[in-house]
């Protein structure tokens, strides 16, 4: 039986390289020290029951210990960028912003912009203000002023 442990114990650790390689998203890599902590022991002959405890409790002080580092590393905030800067401002409709047709631009801080009215029942004429209340990927939402 321990022969065999040592197997799949080794297997296991392919299988999570393998994974963390194909998705990089740090999936199994919680698993990896656990899993060569339970070869040494399974080549120690080792009983199984406690190959397995240790196993179990080095992934999760793994976790627990490089867990907040990983948080901070991939959950980064938002960083602003110079698109930002139109939010609030005050545009020049130089297309009509029609509801129906879903078109229209606006000119805001020397830029041609595609606008939506965030009221969508209604139209807005070009040569109208308007004022920047969100951005939606190349798209700004504006509100008559």
């Amino acid at each position: 039986m321990l022969d065999s442990m040592l197997y799949i114990w080794i297997g296991f650790f392919v299988l999570s390289v393998a994974a963390e390689a194909v998705t990089m998203n740090l999936i199994a890599v919680w698993f990896m020290p656990g899993t060569l902590v339970a070869i040494v022991l399974s080549l120690l002959s080792v009983p199984v029951w406690i190959q397995v405890l240790v196993w179990l409790c080095v992934t999760v002080v793994t976790f627990i210990v490089t867990g907040g580092i990983t948080q901070r590393f991939f959950n980064r905030r938002a960083e602003p960028t110079n698109a930002d800067r139109v939010l609030g401002q005050e545009a020049l409709v130089t297309e009509t912003i029609s509801a129906r047709e879903q078109t229209g631009q606006v000119k805001v801080l020397g830029q041609i912009w595609s606008a939506r009215n965030t009221d969508a029942d209604t139209d807005i004429p070009a040569g109208s203000t308007v004022r920047v209340e969100r951005i939606e990927g190349v798209r700004l939402y504006v509100k008559t002023t």
